[in-house]
């Protein structure tokens, strides 16, 4: 059996693969778990006026936005590599989060995406992509620990002065924190260095991947980050739309500060797929509703639906995109002639 026979049929067995696992995973959350056709239900009887109905349109058609600003980020940033149409970036998003559906934190995302390449290498597209989901990991850690820092002393109080000594150099070591995470971001390159020191046996193979970092100037990681940002706004305002049509009685500033300390909890704690969908459900139940309990606004009903918005999101966001990737995992290629770098 030839070789190219071989890379043929390996491709075509790992595509089935991912094809499998993640429509059982889909189906395992959407049908085993949570009753699709229930949810949908609930979904319409919440749907009671032609306002709210408005609302979960609009929800819905900020998905494409919000994947097409992840699509663009991707093809800034893997163009030094190979240059990429924008539709084909698209595909490479679909692909990634059809793959991410059933490994730990979405870590399928790259793998999902690189695999798309044709001459490309692998690896070096694994680690630009790893440059994206950094400036999107930044994006939440700047915005949830502001948020943080706003929700704390409205919530607990800093009337006395130990409390307001304590909140005080809680502030500074987040700002800290947060300005170191986004100097190194602006000096991703020196992560050349870094690798150079601490793996020197293997520096000049691994110096061949880790150039990636100095592929990017400041403006070029800027224009990342800032289309990270967009992207939360995005999917933060779609998640507070969803807030909004099962009547959670909240105002844009407190839901937003309140889903982006979910968002940076939600990507603190460590998930699996099979439990990403109730972890995320579990958090934005414990905030919104202790919130809720605390200020007024707290009803029976409140805790479901809160869950019925966080599950809506999910769906949204992850579900049907990794329905639509599972259709371009034919283009996905694992094995191929050897390139240089690959």
């Amino acid at each position: 059996m030839t070789k190219t026979k071989v890379r043929k049929i390996a491709n075509l067995v790992l595509r089935l693969l991912i094809i499998l696992a993640t429509t059982w995973y889909l189906y395992d959350q959407l049908v085993e778990k949570r009753n699709i056709v229930d949810l949908f239900g609930q979904f319409m009887l919440s749907a009671n006026s032609t306002s709210q109905l408005a609302i979960l349109i609009l929800a819905i058609f900020l998905m494409p936005v919000n994947l097409l600003l992840e699509a663009r980020k991707w093809y800034l940033l893997i163009s030094p590599i190979e240059k990429v149409k924008l539709n084909q970036s698209f595909t490479a998003v679909l692909t990634g989060i059809s793959v991410s559906m059933f490994l730990p934190n979405r870590v399928g995302d790259y793998l999902g995406r690189v695999f798309i390449l044709k001459k490309g290498s692998h690896i070096k597209g694994v680690l630009v992509t790893i440059i994206g989901s950094l400036a999107q990991l930044i994006t939440t850690a700047v915005i949830g620990s502001l948020a943080v820092l706003f929700y704390l002393p409205i919530y607990y109080g800093v009337e006395n002065s130990l409390h307001a000594w304590l909140f005080a150099g809680f502030v500074f070591a987040i700002l800290m924190i947060l300005t170191g995470i986004l100097v190194l971001y602006f000096n991703v390159g020196l992560l050349n260095l870094v690798i150079a020191t601490l793996f020197n046996k293997q520096k000049e193979r691994l110096m061949r991947y880790a150039e990636v970092f100095s592929y990017y100037s400041r403006l070029q990681l800027l224009r990342v980050l800032l289309l990270s940002v967009g992207r939360y706004v995005v999917f933060s305002f779609q998640f507070i739309l969803l807030l909004w049509f099962f009547e959670i009685p909240l105002s844009y500033l407190t839901a937003f500060m309140l889903a982006a300390i979910m968002y940076l909890l939600i990507t603190l704690i460590p998930t699996i797929a099979l439990t990403e969908l109730g972890v995320r459900g579990s958090v934005s139940v414990y905030l919104f509703g202790t919130w809720l309990t605390k200020f007024g606004g707290y009803s029976a009903a409140t805790e479901i639906n809160v869950f019925l918005a966080s599950t809506a999101v999910w769906f949204i966001n992850l579900a049907i995109p990794a329905i639509l990737g599972v259709l371009f995992v034919y283009r996905l290629k694992f094995f191929r002639r050897e390139q240089n770098g690959s």
